[in-house]
């Protein structure tokens, strides 16, 4: 029995081996060259595009656009206001479904909100809302996170 357990360690070992990815680099080693283009990225490690906000997306009044960081490209708006978040979470309740983006999901909280909602293409996109350090209201739009 403890001679086949270990074959089929070694078994497994051998498999797990003959999957591992090959080397990478550009170095040439000599051989065909058409074994070089496995050494090429892959186009989806390149970064995706963003999604842009429709036009007459209901924005909170008063907010402000803020830039969008390179390292995350779920991110499809970003605003502070100087309102509570209160505020802002009562104006999109009303403002998402009158601009024609039904509501999934609204969750309300202290200083984190976030609402689930549909896009006129059937898409569904988040909006997180949470209160800063210096006590303003960061408003997200967002691709929804896993």
């Amino acid at each position: 029995m403890r001679r086949s357990f270990v074959g089929s360690i070694l078994l497994v070992a051998a498999l797990a081996g003959g999957c591992s990815p090959g080397p990478t680099g550009s170095a040439s080693t000599g051989a065909d060259p058409s074994a070089s283009q496995s050494a090429l990225p892959l186009p989806s490690t390149s970064p995706p595009r963003r999604v842009p906000l429709p036009r007459g997306f209901p924005i909170v009044p008063g907010a402000v656009a803020a830039p969008l960081p390179d390292d995350d490209p779920g991110l499809i708006g970003l605003w502070t206001s100087d309102q509570p978040g209160s505020t802002a979470y009562e104006f999109l309740l009303g403002a998402l479904p009158a601009a024609g983006y039904p509501i999934r999901g609204a969750y309300p909280g202290d200083t984190v909100a976030q609402f689930l909602f549909s896009t006129p293409s059937g898409a569904t996109w988040q909006i997180d809302l949470s209160t800063t350090p210096s006590l303003t209201t960061r408003i997200e739009v967002r691709l929804p996170r896993p």
